[in-house]
């Protein structure tokens, strides 16, 4: 029933009224005619077992043996056209009976007088349902004559045994199968049906017809609001516009809502456009701020870490050279003061400490000349020197310059330049970084170790900054006790010095840093490949160029 759209609630609510009032009418006519075909059953059985009352009264009276009671209830079975006929005496007992079916119920489940007639409903054995109509037999009053009745008086005074005991002579009690009512019963309730059923269809076409005049507007009104609330203000209701009712009137107003709506809708799109591009504009300008904002505060971030950075090496740093610093002087300050309180030192204890004053001013000197060296390094104010230059002869010469060290260590220290390489660069500062490698292999190395200094063309300029070309690889390697792998980076920073035996004597621990400095000052690049006790090869590179013309002429 929810399913339903009002036309169909109208026409099922419709057809349900008229089926309830087709049922109460159907009802009312089969109860009135059931009882009118009672009365004429009654009517028409009394007629007929009065007229047998009174033609068989004195064979009843005069004659009353059981063949001829039995005879007589017998025709009027036939005559009447009865399903039973019962002749009881004024006692109760029957005297004749005809038709009576088993298990006749003696019980009575309704009796009553109906137009003054005595009657029961009864039923059999089988469920079998019947109408019983019962009447006295009167003594008197048959509506025979009085010479008649005189005549039946002494006949029945001579069978005293005859004569009555009571105001009547017996019962007659005749059934009715009720089978019979209910078959005419059935042709009225049919025929009520059909009648019925055919005034509920016309009723239901006509009421279909009306409603369906009345919802198409209504229904085409939904699907219209359906699509307006999708977004489609351009639909109108066009049927039941011309009615006069007031689905009319709501067809009509509904069009008028509906034509409001797209004007509305179309001055807020106006709107909403100048509004969108305002606020587009605004967000724009609003982003734009924000990045530039972001770009300054991200600018001050960075040199504020850089200051901070900055900060923290500058304090580092010049705690360090502090520290560097202090070592030596304190060495010679106190070898001075043990000069001064000893006023006559034996020449040997007078050697011994001006050689260790001595060595400490050296190592202040070469201590304060590589500070000095890195600042103008890493600050741009060291004046570079580049040309065209062969590395053979910087190598070798770099090598030659510490043979004489490492041969009294009893090292041996080997060169291989096998080809002509030729680079743009400042031919001192290279030579210092080979020498400052050579002296570090031989400072860490003992007696009997080897140190190999190569010279070759690489195809790349290291394991940094991937960059491949043309570029001179300059290894110094040596079979020292190598440095483990942790510390291959730290090595190159200021101050920072691998682990070593504690015979050896400290340096500064700026000679790599500078190192690295010149490398990358000549775009090439500085590293290490080593492990503990397999060595060390520190290895740098430096880019190509072309043989110059007067280096070929000279050759020529």
């Amino acid at each position: 029933m929810s399913r339903l759209g009002i036309t169909g609630k109208l026409v099922f609510g419709l057809a349900l009224i008229l089926a309830g009032l087709g049922t109460a009418l159907t009802t009312q006519a089969v109860s009135q005619f059931g009882q009118f075909l009672r009365q004429q059953a009654t009517e028409r059985l009394e007629a007929q077992a009065l007229n047998w009352i009174e033609a068989n009264y004195w064979q009843m009276v005069v004659i009353g043996d059981q063949p001829t009671l039995s005879r007589l209830v017998r025709d009027l079975q036939v005559k009447s056209s009865v399903s039973y006929v019962i002749l009881a005496n004024s006692e109760g007992a029957v005297r004749a009976a005809i038709g009576v079916p088993a298990g006749l119920s003696q019980a009575v489940s309704r009796r009553g007088d109906f137009m003054g007639r005595r009657w029961t409903e009864v039923r059999d054995g089988a469920g079998v349902e019947y109408f019983e109509l019962e009447m006295s037999i009167p003594s008197t009053g048959t509506g025979m004559s009085s010479d008649l009745e005189s005549m039946f008086g002494l006949a029945s005074q001579a069978r005293p045994e005859r004569l009555p005991q009571a105001a009547h002579l017996g019962w007659l009690r005749i059934g009715v199968d009720r089978r019979d009512f209910n078959s005419r019963l059935q042709v009225v309730v049919r025929n009520n049906a059909l009648l019925a059923a055919g005034l509920v269809g016309l009723a239901v076409l006509a009421s279909f017809f009306f409603a369906r005049r009345t919802v198409q507007p209504i229904a085409e009104m939904g699907k219209a609001a359906t699509s307006i609330a999708g977004g489609d203000l351009s639909l109108r209701v066009y049927r039941g516009v011309n009615h006069s009712d007031e689905v009319g009137d709501l067809v009509r107003n509904f069009n008028a809502m509906a034509a409001r709506l797209e004007h509305n809708s179309y001055e807020m799109a106006r709107f909403r456009a100048g509004l969108e591009q305002m606020v587009e504009e605004r967000t724009r300008a609003l982003e734009q701020a924000k990045r530039q904002l972001e770009e300054r505060t991200l600018a001050l971030q960075e040199a504020n870490s850089k200051l901070e950075e900055r900060d923290r090496a500058k304090s580092d740093y010049i705690s360090t050279v502090s520290h560097e610093l202090r070592t030596p002087l304190t060495s010679i300050k106190a070898h001075a003061e043990l000069l001064m309180d000893s006023p006559d030192p034996s020449p040997p204890e007078l050697e011994r400490r001006l050689a260790i004053i001595n060595e400490s001013t050296d190592r202040l000197t070469r201590l304060i000349g590589d500070i000095l060296d890195l600042r103008r390094i890493e600050s741009g104010v060291e004046l570079w020197k580049t040309a065209d230059a062969d590395l053979r002869p910087i190598v070798r010469g770099a090598a030659e310059l510490l043979a004489p060290k490492a041969n009294e260590k009893g090292i041996c220290l080997s060169v291989s330049t096998p080809d002509e390489i030729w680079a743009r660069v400042d031919a001192d500062q290279v030579q210092r970084v080979i020498t400052n490698l050579i002296g570090n292999a031989i400072q860490f190395c003992s007696r009997g170790d080897v140190i190999e200094v190569s010279l070759a063309r690489a195809a790349s300029a290291g394991p940094f900054g991937n960059r491949e070309g043309n570029f001179a690889l300059i290894r110094v390697a040596d079979t020292g006790p190598g440095i483990p792998a942790d510390e291959h980076a730290r090595i190159f920073e200021p101050f920072q010095q691998a682990k070593k035996a504690p015979s050896v004597a400290a340096g500064a621990g700026l000679g790599l840093t500078i190192s690295r400095e010149i490398v990358l000052h000549h775009h090439g690049e500085i590293w290490v490949e080593s492990q503990p006790g397999c060595g060390s090869s520190f290895q740098f590179t430096l880019p190509l160029t072309r043989r110059p013309a007067f280096a070929a002429a000279a050759q020529a």
